[in-house]
């Protein structure tokens, strides 16, 4: 890859723990500044927007990684009609499926933090378009299902913005239930990223490290949930509270461990899923020709 980070700089705006702790990243080039990931609740989303206006340079175009909503919710008040927002197209699709159902599931807890409209990505991708903006080039890469339903990542020279597929030393969210798939891409990015700088969606910049510490964490993860639902496709009270308690103690100190919980079930559905799958594929009769 080529360096050139003399003709850009990387701005990052990190929400507070309420707002998940996720990362905006403002590429900032002598046109003008290009967004990655728009945010979560409406105080931040201001903020990041204030920190856009002060570098007075045009926003010539916004990326989204993913369709969870920190980082699609900030989209109507920082992109406006003229701003061309991108993602891969089965991002654009998942935001307009599931933008409405998670606005009634989460406004009643954030109130007015959380935005009454949303934006769906009208410049849509498949994986290795490229897209310039401000003398730069962005290549697009899709991954599929892993930490959501649909995730992909960007580079740009040695730079790679890999939304949430691995979070850096915070808990994870893993209640989209396709943590098998997420391992496999975490397999295939080790060495597609090697040497690059991650910008992740949670936590510090670091190198391929993060995805190694991210694949370890859903290991033990899957591990626990497995022996504590011993095939159930649900964890009782009790179950999720030991688990939470293990996974504290697998990362020590880590914010946002209520996440732990929040994903039991579905991780613990995935995994009795699996069993079934893997029992009726070794009833299947193979018949020589």
């Amino acid at each position: 890859m080529s360096d050139r980070t003399s003709e850009y700089r990387v701005h990052t705006y990190t929400a507070a723990e309420p707002g998940l702790f996720v990362n905006s990243y403002v590429i900032e080039t002598a046109e003008g500044v290009v967004l990655v990931d728009a945010n979560l609740l409406l105080s931040d989303v201001r903020a990041l927007s204030a920190r856009i206006a002060a570098l007075h340079k045009p926003l010539l175009g916004v990326f989204v990684t993913h369709a969870h909503p920190d980082h699609f919710n900030g989209l109507p008040v920082l992109a406006g009609d003229g701003v061309p927002v991108y993602a891969a197209a089965e991002v654009a699709d998942t935001i307009a499926r599931i933008a409405d159902a998670k606005r009634v599931q989460w406004q009643p807890v954030y109130g007015d933090e959380w935005p009454d409209r949303h934006r769906v990505p009208d410049r849509r991708l498949s994986t290795g378009d490229v897209v310039e903006l401000g003398g730069l080039r962005f290549t697009l890469h899709t991954v599929g299902a892993a930490e959501s339903e649909a995730d992909s990542y960007l580079t740009l020279d040695h730079h790679a913005f890999i939304g949430d597929l691995a979070f850096h030393g915070t808990h994870p969210y893993t209640a989209d239930g396709h943590t098998r798939s997420w391992l496999a891409a975490l397999d295939t990015l080790t060495g597609a990223l090697d040497g690059a700088v991650l910008y992740p969606g949670h936590g510090a910049p670091g190198d391929v490290g993060m995805l190694a510490d991210q694949r370890r964490y859903l290991m033990m993860y899957r591990a626990t949930v497995g022996r504590l639902a011993a095939g159930a496709p649900t964890l009782t009270d009790a179950q999720r509270e030991e688990l939470t308690a293990v996974m504290t103690r697998f990362l020590p100190g880590a914010p946002l461990s209520w996440m732990i919980g929040l994903g039991a079930d579905a991780v613990a559905a995935e995994l009795a899923g699996e069993v079934t799958d893997d029992a009726g594929a070794a009833q299947i009769e193979v018949v020589p020709a």
